[in-house]
């Protein structure tokens, strides 16, 4: 009885495929106009493929830097007696330049405006880019004065304020995109 079961079974499978395979979108009442795309339509599918690609790989390496800048961030008080900070801060650069390239190699089909959450975590790119430029010279500056025992100038002491700044605004511009507001 067993062995019935098991070749049914199979003559089922068999059966069901083939008739699948036979079963054309024209079968389900669509016309060809409906099923053929024009080489304009295949580009700007191809074209948003690439865009969701890119723009999912920068959301995800956003998020791994804004971890790596938080423990930057974190260790900034035992940054002269331990290197744990500037690595932690290289890190961090090497990230927030990645998931810049990501964003910024995404091609825009015409007619996508940018509204809401999206132009607010734009905007707040005019923050922490230069922050992210700024603070690890202030912070090298500080480290090679401290080192060599020479006192910093006003500008370089500023180090972990510039740092919080861009820390605060890519918190927030990550923040908008991950919540619903």
């Amino acid at each position: 009885m067993h062995h019935f079961f098991h070749s049914f079974f199979i003559l089922l499978c068999l059966f069901s495929h083939s008739a699948l395979a036979e079963v054309s979108l024209k079968d389900l009442g669509l016309s060809e106009a409906e099923i053929s795309l024009t080489p304009q339509q295949i580009e700007e599918q191809k074209t948003l493929e690439v865009r969701h690609s890119k723009l999912k790989t920068h959301e995800t390496l956003g998020l791994v830097t804004l971890g790596l800048m938080t423990a930057t961030m974190l260790t900034g008080n035992s940054a002269l007696s331990s290197d744990t900070h500037m690595y932690l801060g290289m890190a961090s650069g090497l990230m927030y330049y990645t998931t810049a390239y990501y964003s910024l190699t995404a091609p825009k089909p015409a007619g996508i405006v940018d509204r809401g959450a999206i132009k607010w975590h734009k905007a707040l790119a005019w923050i922490h880019v230069p922050a992210m430029i700024l603070a690890p010279i202030l912070g090298y500056m500080y480290k090679k004065n401290e080192d060599a025992g020479k006192k910093s100038s006003s500008l370089v002491k500023q180090h972990s304020a510039v740092a919080g700044v861009g820390y605060g605004a890519f918190a927030l511009s990550a923040a908008l995109m991950t919540i619903e507001f």
